[in-house]
């Protein structure tokens, strides 16, 4: 008997202290036709701890919510809307701008109740694909290295024209130099095909 009486007594709390939280969507540039809302476009609270539908009207009504804090969302594929920050009272219902990852403390700009909620913006999953942009292609390394190759193509000539006999001779000779030394080291390929020297070994 006892025990019946606390889940009695229990009962009556929870619907003492239990609160009607409603609120509607309204129509705005992004949102101009609530008909363009999908069927299954729902609220939650708490990510799912309470939740339910809109109707065709934009309206939305939780007919007992029990005191405390609640994160409330509309769910919906097609459009983005604010989410808010909803305390229930013994006998008011607040509510503040708010988003995921953000500090519980700390809140937007109030919202009136019962609640107003406008779409933001259209739901996007995938990026648009960008339309030919010149200076993309000009930050392509192979575009900057053909530029590099056609401009010493061209200044190189007018270089090696201003410069003095003696200089030129310096420069051929360098060039020279450095090709003979190439040529007189061994590739490697060659060192590995040389055959290996036997060796002489000495009889006792």
């Amino acid at each position: 008997m006892l025990k019946l009486n606390i889940l009695l007594a229990s009962l009556f709390a929870t619907c003492c202290f239990a609160a009607r939280l409603e609120g509607s969507i309204e129509k705005n540039a992004m949102l101009p036709d609530l008909a363009d809302l999908e069927s299954t476009a729902s609220v939650l609270l708490n990510g799912g701890e309470y939740s339910t539908f809109v109707q065709k009207d934009g309206r939305f009504i939780f007919p007992e919510v029990p005191s405390g804090n609640y994160f409330l969302e509309i769910q919906s594929v097609n459009y983005i809307f604010p989410k808010l920050r909803v305390d229930v009272g013994d006998d008011s219902v607040k509510g503040a701008f708010s988003s995921l990852g953000s500090d519980w403390a700390t809140t937007g700009y109030e919202v009136t109740y019962p609640f107003v909620l406008k779409a933001k913006a259209p739901a996007e999953y995938f990026f648009k694909r960008e339309g030919f942009n010149v200076m993309n292609m000009f930050k392509n390394p192979m575009m900057i290295m053909m530029g590099v190759s056609a401009l010493m193509m061209f200044a190189m000539p007018k270089m090696m024209a201003n410069i003095r006999p003696e200089d030129m001779e310096d420069f051929n000779k360098a060039q020279a130099d450095a090709q003979k030394m190439m040529s007189d080291v061994p590739s490697f390929g060659k060192f590995l095909q040389a055959p290996a020297q036997p060796q002489n070994k000495r009889r006792k």
